[in-house]
């Protein structure tokens, strides 16, 4: 390395507090404390922001308010349709049971409660990004007419 590119990093260092010269430049060099990131004012705003941050999505409702992605969420969505899927009563258990989006996300919809229910993997597969309305009018099957005869 160039003694440019080292003066260069060192004042770079010094501007951001990362070192400091404990003494006067002398024919043996200068005499420098390198700090610990404790000690950087800069370091440790960035570690009080990051924490800020963390505490901040602890307590983000939206999180609260994600009944897919948050297991213990998801369980209040199987114990709220009584482990029963919403689409053909079968009964479920927890290894058995998935959810589905009433109004697709690829459509707009969210992870809310109201947006989401119970449904066993076959209707949940069948029904795919289908609205509800067209999936529940495919599943009912037409009775053929009576003949008067």
């Amino acid at each position: 390395m160039s003694y440019a590119a080292i003066r260069q990093a060192m004042t770079g260092l010094e501007a951001v507090g990362a070192i400091r010269s404990e003494a006067e430049p002398n024919r043996e060099g200068t005499l420098f404390r390198v700090l610990l990131p404790e000690e950087i004012e800069v370091c440790r705003l960035a570690r009080e922001a990051r924490a800020a941050a963390r505490l901040a999505s602890a307590i983000d409702e939206t999180r609260e308010a994600d009944y897919y992605n948050v297991r213990e969420n998801r369980v209040k969505v199987y114990e709220r349709d009584n482990y029963h899927c919403r689409y053909c009563q079968k009964q479920l258990t927890r290894f058995t049971a998935t959810l589905d989006h009433v109004h697709p996300v690829a459509e707009g919809g969210d992870n809310s409660l109201d947006n989401l229910v119970t449904a066993c993997l076959d209707c949940n597969s069948r029904k795919n990004i289908r609205p509800l309305g067209d999936f529940l009018a495919d599943r009912v099957v037409p009775t053929p007419a009576l003949d008067g005869a």
